[in-house]
């Protein structure tokens, strides 16, 4: 059977290594830029889907009242 011998194991002396599966929590003003700048464009998507979204609405309505106008 394999023994572990406990005189090869050594200590971790550099403990700043980061663990890439624990977040960091900051402070709001300490935020990284890339996080800013992606919800700016998530907003963006959002603010041009709806926009794109009345558009259509629109049309559609003026085509529906049209048509039955014209009968």
């Amino acid at each position: 059977m394999l023994q572990i011998n406990p005189k090869k194991f050594k200590n971790i002396e550099n403990k700043s290594i980061p663990s890439p599966l624990r977040p960091k929590f900051r402070n709001k003003a300490d935020t990284n830029i890339y996080f800013l700048s992606k919800r700016k464009f998530q907003s963006e998507k959002k603010q041009l889907l709806i926009k794109n979204i009345k558009f259509v609405t629109i049309t559609v309505i003026l085509i529906v009242g049209g048509y039955f106008l014209s009968n």
